[in-house]
């Protein structure tokens, strides 16, 4: 379906023999809405397919921007007017030493709701032509953008190497740096899993696991329907915010309203979905240890978790063991740590994987000192104009 708003800008080129690929700009709420039809169909036959970019993220993410006009969404379509790509980016002021400003296209589904591996969408058949006519909208776009910044991609999938070779084609400007990852492969029973472990962990996980698990009032429940999930989330928010404060911190809804807002709308359409992965340790019926994530192509990612300090030092580790265990049983091949690497994910087996941030500069003297000089969206000097997200920058470093 075309966009009939005046907004829209459209280019043809000719990519193969026979057929055309067009671009086309969705800046509007309506125009973003025209694509739910085709979006998750279209991320199915990608190599970057993963929950943050199905469109329920997406869309929940946009439902809760202030401003639908920092949407710039570049969308591919095909000779019959298929959509074969998606590039959705929103639009972020910056500045350099607090004076210089930039323009600086992220990824939709990023900020305010922990989402990570977000790229461009494009079939694994014709990556390359998709990625070369995104790029070309780019080009044409160019008095809207001085730089994009892509954290957190996932390279093992080499899902980015088209998209790299067509900007490195179209004469951007890229910068690259390592990006650590945690994941733990899962194999075939728990038992197994186990026995992987050294001696002495598996032995502290079952006997910790046996101290609190033993107990005639404790229990786990994993949240199956719409009257489970109100009181759950409240508990996964109380929780957290306990967890972190009990350590002299905040915890990320108590700083971030609109974090706690995604999580609030997306949680239903996850549930509907099949997707929501909310599970909660109890004991006499209150809850003492809470986890979320969501099961997608057969892999656990994990978000958020909170537990009562005053409970017992062990009940989030006893609840993770048991998160396993499930997965597990499920024949799911991945329990997701997503960005970072700890002793503590290591204790679980969780081995590191390198992923990529990506800094992308476009073909303009503005853009020179960032990208020689190395400055990253995320130190002292290039930093947000909105102190929360300035805030947001910070963690990306951390």
């Amino acid at each position: 379906m075309p966009f009939l708003n005046a907004s829209v800008r459209r280019g043809t080129a000719r990519v193969a023999r026979g057929s055309e690929l067009r671009y086309e700009i969705a800046r509007t709420a309506r125009e973003w809405s025209a694509l739910a039809v085709q979006w998750n169909e279209l991320l199915e036959e990608s190599r970057a397919n993963c929950v943050f970019l199905t469109w329920e993220w997406q869309d929940t993410w946009r439902s809760l921007q202030e401003r639908d006009g920092d949407l710039l969404t570049i969308c591919i379509r095909g000779p019959r007017g298929e959509l074969l790509g998606i590039a959705p980016f929103h639009k972020v002021d910056y500045t350099l030493a607090g004076a210089v400003p930039y323009r600086v296209l992220r990824m939709a589904g990023e900020v305010d709701c922990g989402g990570e591996y977000l790229t461009w969408i494009a079939p694994r058949s014709c990556e390359q032509q998709v990625s070369a006519e995104i790029v070309r909208a780019l080009r044409a776009l160019r008095s809207e953008w001085d730089l994009i910044w892509m954290p957190k991609l996932p390279s093992w999938s080499g899902a980015h190497q088209p998209m790299i070779e067509a900007m490195q084609a179209g004469g951007l400007t890229l910068n690259k740096r390592a990006n650590s990852f945690t994941s733990i492969a899962l194999p075939q029973d728990y038992a197994s899993y186990l026995a992987l472990m050294s001696a002495n962990r598996r032995q502290q996980v079952r006997r910790m696991s046996h101290k609190i698990l033993s107990r005639p009032a404790v229990e786990v429940r994993r949240v199956r329907s719409s009257a489970e999930l109100g009181p759950a989330l409240e508990a996964l928010f109380r929780l957290h915010n306990e967890r972190w404060s009990a350590a002299g911190g905040q915890g990320v809804f108590a700083r971030n309203p609109k974090e706690k807002a995604f999580y609030e709308r997306f949680a239903p359409k996850a549930l509907a979905a099949g997707w929501l992965a909310l599970y909660v340790l109890l004991d006499c019926g209150e809850p003492k240890a809470v986890q979320l994530g969501y099961v997608y192509d057969s892999t656990f990612v994990q978000l958020q978790e909170g537990f009562d300090p005053n409970y017992s030092p062990h009940a989030g580790n006893v609840l993770r063991a048991r998160v396993i265990e499930d997965c597990i049983r499920s024949r799911l091949r991945e329990y997701d740590f997503l960005a970072g690497v700890s002793e503590h994910k290591r204790r679980w087996l969780g081995r590191q994987r390198v992923g990529m941030d990506l800094l992308v500069g476009a073909p303009h003297w503005k853009t020179l000192p960032i990208m020689r000089l190395g400055l990253w969206p995320t130190g002292a000097y290039l930093r947000p104009r909105s102190p929360r997200l300035a805030g947001e920058a910070g963690a990306d470093q951390g």
